[in-house]
């Protein structure tokens, strides 16, 4: 004996495939990387690749408890990075055109007696509050250009990562830049961590907000 189809059943057996599938799917957004996972449990992440041409890509990643518009203020206080940055001994920003910025520097670094001192001249393109370019103008590098980019995450927090192509002009074994390279910016990115979880950075919500809307608009921070 065949069976007959009621068509009333097709559709309550569809409605129901629907909604089970729909109960059982991942919610949009929350599907993290195995990078992003061990970002999550506190590790920073270095990585350094040089090719045949001893240019360097380099790229360092951070999780930090901290709003993107709070981590904004802290990577964009240039005139400031001699004070709060490591390996930095002078940063002055000369000229300012809208969101470009040319900022001047001078570092130093290096390991056990070996030392290295450079100086970049950078235009900087701030796309607040997410993304933030450079790229080398002159300096100690034939190639220096990157960006940093700011991912929030859920309600209080932000991936960090910073990422470069670098190619210095300087005289120094490759072993020993890949090395410095690799622990300075660990210790830059830690130091943004620091700095943005501190009770300073994240305790004054009318600091943060007035200088979120600064940053925003420009010809109004001019104005203050």
């Amino acid at each position: 004996m065949k069976m007959r189809t009621c068509p009333a059943m097709v559709v309550n057996v569809l409605v129901l495939l629907f909604f089970t599938a729909s109960a059982t799917a991942e919610p949009p957004g929350q599907v993290l990387t195995s990078e992003q996972t061990r970002l999550l449990d506190g590790e920073t992440i270095i990585f350094l690749e040089r090719d045949d041409d001893d240019i360097i890509d380099v790229s360092g990643s951070v999780y930090i408890h901290s709003f993107p518009e709070t981590i904004w203020t802290v990577i964009t206080d240039y005139d400031n990075f001699a004070d709060t940055m490591p390996k930095v001994k002078e940063s002055t920003v000369i000229e300012e055109h809208g969101n470009i910025k040319i900022i001047e520097q001078t570092s130093k670094t290096g390991v056990l007696f070996f030392t290295i001192k450079f100086s970049t001249k950078m235009a900087v393109i701030e796309t607040f509050p997410d993304t933030l370019s450079f790229n080398l103008i002159s300096g100690d590098f034939e190639t220096f250009n990157g960006k940093w980019v700011l991912t929030p995450h859920e309600e209080y927090g932000t991936f960090v990562t910073w990422s470069a192509t670098v190619k210095p002009d300087f005289s120094a074994p490759g072993f020993i830049i890949d090395a410095v390279q690799k622990r300075d910016l660990r210790e830059l990115l830690e130091t943004i961590k620091e700095l943005s979880e501190s009770s300073k950075a994240i305790a004054n919500p009318d600091t943060e907000i007035k200088n979120t809307v600064a940053l925003s608009n420009p010809e109004e921070m001019k104005n203050q």
